[in-house]
């Protein structure tokens, strides 16, 4: 197996023409330009990134992983109900972070990192002969593709482009390309759907949004949830700021959003709003504005497929009832995770 063959065999391997390589392997190119020799058929997989362990999921190959990040369970809360035995799996690293030896004991075929992994910690898994596969979701220029919060020229084009370039190659090295189209098919008819209806809002006319995490932070310009922000007919307060960071009060005061989200992994922040003294002033606190996103938005800074088939409507629909009155977003939730989680949805919306 490649795995096995050693750094000094991967280095000839990228020496050799295409048509020298071994039969059983074959070449992709990852989120950083990349060129990574893998197996042609790719069974036993670590992620050591949410969003791609998301996607497995989704792809109907959770059963291929041997290991998975650390964190996985702050990040992707409830995503053990969708897939079983998650918890039984190993954890040999983080978004950041890798153990080798623990790795190595795994003998995966493949192993996905994030797009701002160190260089090192790649370097790191690569020395043992392992085939390293980077997603961002995203499509940056030069050194931007390697940050955790970059600049993009267009944030709606790097995320819609990065998103579907991310979700190709990763069903293109499991061999399930066409249940990542569907995957993507399904995802951008949602917003298909949403930008019908929300298009023709004045500018001056749309929501104030606000994304409301921990201890005053919240996502600024350069990330999907201004984004999805966007798509939804309204407008990020923050886009003023860059990525995901730590703001002040007096931000917040200034900005007066008339909608305030807060993620589903982070409800508690909900009630020290409703309760804290200096949130009353704020128009979405004084008018009950404030909504929890159900799983299925996942705004964490990177787009998924069920951001896009079903958080955007649900926060449209949040924001303009009146456009969306037919939209049953239990009915869309359920029939998304039925064909792509293989189990119905029960839960808010």
């Amino acid at each position: 197996m490649l795995r096995r063959t050693g750094v000094a065999v991967l280095l000839l391997l990228w020496l050799l023409p295409s048509a020298a390589l071994p039969a059983d392997t074959r070449v992709v190119t990852d989120q950083l330009d990349r060129r990574v020799v893998v197996p042609v058929d790719v069974r036993r997989v670590v992620t050591l990134q949410h969003q791609t362990l998301d996607i497995i999921v989704e792809l109907g190959a959770a059963d291929r992983l041997l290991g998975i990040l650390r964190s996985w369970r702050s990040m992707i809360p409830g995503i053990e109900r969708l897939s079983p035995g998650l918890e039984m799996l190993a954890t040999p690293g983080d978004l950041t972070t890798v153990n080798v030896e623990d790795l190595l004991r795994l003998d995966p075929d493949v192993v996905f990192v994030t797009n701002y992994a160190p260089p090192a910690m790649i370097r790191q898994i690569e020395q043992v002969g392992l085939p390293v596969i980077v997603i961002s979701l995203s499509q940056g220029e030069g050194t931007e593709r390697a940050k955790l919060n970059p600049t993009f020229a267009d944030d709606d084009e790097a995320y819609a482009e990065g998103l579907k370039e991310g979700v190709r190659l990763i069903a293109t090295v499991l061999g399930l390309r066409q249940r990542g189209e569907d995957l993507l098919d399904a995802a951008f008819a949602g917003r298909r759907l949403v930008e019908g209806r929300v298009k023709d809002i004045p500018e001056r006319q749309r929501q104030r949004l606000y994304m409301a995490n921990p201890d005053l932070n919240t996502y600024g310009a350069g990330k999907y949830t201004g984004v999805i922000m966007a798509r939804s007919g309204g407008l990020n307060v923050a886009r003023e700021v860059r990525g995901a960071v730590k703001v002040s009060m007096e931000d917040v005061l200034r900005w007066n959003p008339q909608v305030i989200f807060v993620q589903d992994r982070y409800a508690t922040v909900a009630d020290e709003i409703r309760n804290g003294a200096a949130w009353q002033a704020i128009d979405a606190v004084r008018t009950g504005r404030l909504f929890i996103t159900p799983e299925y938005v996942k705004p964490w800074g990177y787009p998924l497929p069920e951001a896009l088939a079903l958080g955007e409507l649900w926060m449209a629909k949040k924001l303009y009832p009146e456009r969306f009155a037919d939209i049953d977003m239990q009915a869309a939730a359920d029939r998304f995770y039925r064909q792509f989680y293989g189990r119905p949805y029960r839960g808010p919306n």
